[in-house]
């Protein structure tokens, strides 16, 4: 995953976090993207991370369709 995002960001791709929020054991996170070739547009994703009760791995990743998405997806 670090060296696909490595890849993107060399081809002038940035992923910026600008929100996050925690519910039990999950993380709803917003990002920023924009890439030099959009003429300065951005787009704006959630994804929600899903770990394991104790927090030592991940199991899951939702990509969400918006904020209220994501916001669901933390109480489902």
């Amino acid at each position: 995953m670090v060296d696909l995002l490595e890849q993107h960001h060399e081809s002038g791709r940035r992923y910026e976090p600008n929100e996050l929020v925690e519910a039990g054991s999950r993380v709803a996170v917003g990002l920023e993207i924009t890439d030099s070739r959009w003429s300065g547009e951005s787009a704006q994703v959630y994804k929600v991370f899903s770990f394991r009760e104790d927090g030592a791995e991940a199991v899951l990743l939702e990509d969400c369709v918006d904020r209220d998405d994501a916001l669901g997806r933390l109480t489902s």
